[in-house]
């Protein structure tokens, strides 16, 4: 089963496609004028061996129009090679069949919707190749036609026409010729514009619906905050303070640890999850998640108890700052600069080493999920081990597809076991986000954007906003769909970021990635049949 490429089509290829669509109505239309005038050359007057020369020329126009008919039957096989050969032979023989029929007369226009057809190729050396052609043979023949040089015994002669009335027709005729090829040249270039314009606009909405998207979540989480329900009660040896957040199967609170007046952050499960086996193990694979991360870059783990109702909660560090969601809903364009994420990455990167090396696999990394420490000096940390999982544990979700689809890797979106490469992929999707201003991949529909996920390349960054070509290529060794594509540790896609930001990145990283990106360009779709 080969796999089919789909690309989301840029300018150029939308062109190509239309180029094409219009050279087989084109052709076609040409091909049946050849053919009625092969016909009626049988009975049309004139001197013989012109008739005669007529039909050849005529003929040799036809089969080049049937040939380019059969040859464009395939989309790829209208190249420019093949556009300037026709465009130049045919023209030649063109004139030549006018040149019986009449170069004065109405039959010359079909000169212009050649020079118009070709004018608006993508290829501008087949549209002048066309454009000089016409105009050149058309002009010396009707040039000595004017100057009784060259006889007029076609079947719409000029030869009694007034001296000064050929001239004016020869003149007038190379202004057509003009006036339709800058025409043509100027429509191709107005749609080139407009359909850039378009993709543009498109390319613009799509990162807004994410914005608001991001933004619409952070307002949540902010609605959900102040006085909670539990604020004011005790909790063991805390007392509840405010609320900080509310999430799909907890309360987190500010907390005073009583005996030591530290202040904490208290998690807390929802108490209709209690009765869950479930939900209680979740949120305690959490706690043991967490607190097996000797780190500073994870929020530490005080303690792991239980309220007087029997539920768990977790005492944690208290953090001051803010996530990274909140500052790309902050930063103009919502992009963070380059050194900033270089810094993020790095630290991210220090958290999810050490909980590779801890037996856990974080399986929901996101801008949320990040948080920037305010006090000196600032540093990142990994929050929210929900969806945790333990090395050689039972997964307590059953591999089913959980976490955050914008950040979540192929195999995950599958259901498959995932092991650290799945994190080292949601940290190079983030990046990707603060980097472009969107996630990898956006959509309200949640199959579509897992099908995505699964099967579509995300868009080249470069077009969002300027960057490195290296960091295309780290990003796009980073986001391969293959586990086994990815770079071995999250310790060589930091090192290899930070390289490519300062345009230092190895030769054997940089042949990877342009390696994966000619296999699997940006932008298209590889699906099986």
């Amino acid at each position: 089963m080969s796999p089919v490429s789909k690309r989301h089509p840029a300018p150029a290829d939308i062109l190509h496609t239309e180029e094409v669509q219009r050279a087989r109505v084109f052709f076609r239309a040409l091909a049946i004028v050849l053919g009625i005038l092969e016909v009626f050359l049988l009975f049309l007057p004139g001197p013989p061996w012109m008739r005669a020369a007529t039909g050849i020329f005529a003929g040799a126009l036809l089969a080049l129009c049937l040939i380019t008919l059969s040859v464009v039957r395939d989309e790829r096989r209208y190249t420019s090679g093949l556009v300037v050969l026709v465009g130049t032979v045919g023209s030649a023989l063109g004139v030549m069949v006018i040149y019986y029929l009449g170069l004065f007369s109405a039959a010359a226009a079909m000169l212009t919707v050649g020079i118009y057809f070709f004018g608006m190729s993508s290829n501008a050396t087949a549209a002048r190749g066309v454009y000089g052609t016409i105009a050149g043979l058309y002009f010396v023949i009707t040039m000595g036609i004017a100057a009784r040089l060259v006889p007029d015994s076609s079947l719409f002669s000029v030869d009694l026409l007034p001296d000064m009335s050929r001239w004016y027709r020869v003149v007038m005729m190379q202004v057509v010729f003009g006036l339709t090829f800058y025409l043509a040249r100027s429509s191709r270039e107005a749609t080139t514009e407009a359909i850039a314009g378009a993709q543009q606009m498109r390319t613009e909405l799509k990162q807004r619906d994410a914005q608001l998207a991001e933004a619409k979540s952070e307002l949540d989480w902010a609605l959900r905050t102040g006085e909670g329900q539990m604020s004011g009660q005790t909790v063991g040896d805390y007392q509840l303070e405010l609320l900080l957040g509310r999430g799909g199967m907890g309360e987190v609170y500010a907390a005073l640890h009583v005996p030591t007046q530290n202040k904490v952050a208290l998690k807390l499960l929802h108490p209709n999850m209690v009765e869950s086996t479930e939900y209680v193990q979740r949120f305690m694979r959490e706690a043991q998640a967490a607190a097996a991360v000797p780190t500073e870059h994870v929020a530490q783990v005080y303690e792991l108890g239980f309220t007087p109702h029997g539920g768990p909660f977790i005492a944690m560090e208290l953090l001051e700052g803010h996530d990274l969601a909140f500052y790309l809903r902050k930063a103009p364009e919502s992009r963070l600069p380059l050194d900033a994420i270089v810094t993020m990455v790095d630290h991210s990167a220090d958290a999810l080493a050490a909980v590779r090396d801890a037996g856990v696999v974080h399986r929901d990394l996101k801008p949320a999920n990040l948080f920037l420490v305010d006090t000196l000096p600032q540093k990142w940390k990994v929050l929210d081990f929900g969806l945790s999982k333990i090395q050689g544990g039972a997964a307590l979700t059953r591999e089913v597809a959980m976490g955050t689809p914008q950040y979540m890797p192929p195999e995950q979106a599958q259901g498959l076991p995932v092991d650290h490469r799945a994190d080292l992929y949601a940290l190079a999707a983030i990046a990707y986000r603060a980097i472009t201003g969107q996630p990898p991949f956006v959509g309200e529909d949640i199959g579509p954007l897992l099908l995505d996920v699964l099967y579509t390349q995300p868009q080249q960054p470069g077009a969002f906003v300027q960057v490195p070509v290296e960091i295309e290529l780290v990003l796009a060794v980073a986001l391969a769909k293959k586990p086994e594509d990815r770079f071995a540790s999250v310790e060589e896609f930091a090192a290899a970021f930070r390289a490519s930001a300062y345009g230092e990145l190895d030769a054997e990283t940089r042949a990877h990635g342009w390696s994966l990106v000619k296999q699997y360009p940006w932008g298209t779709t590889q699906r099986r049949r």
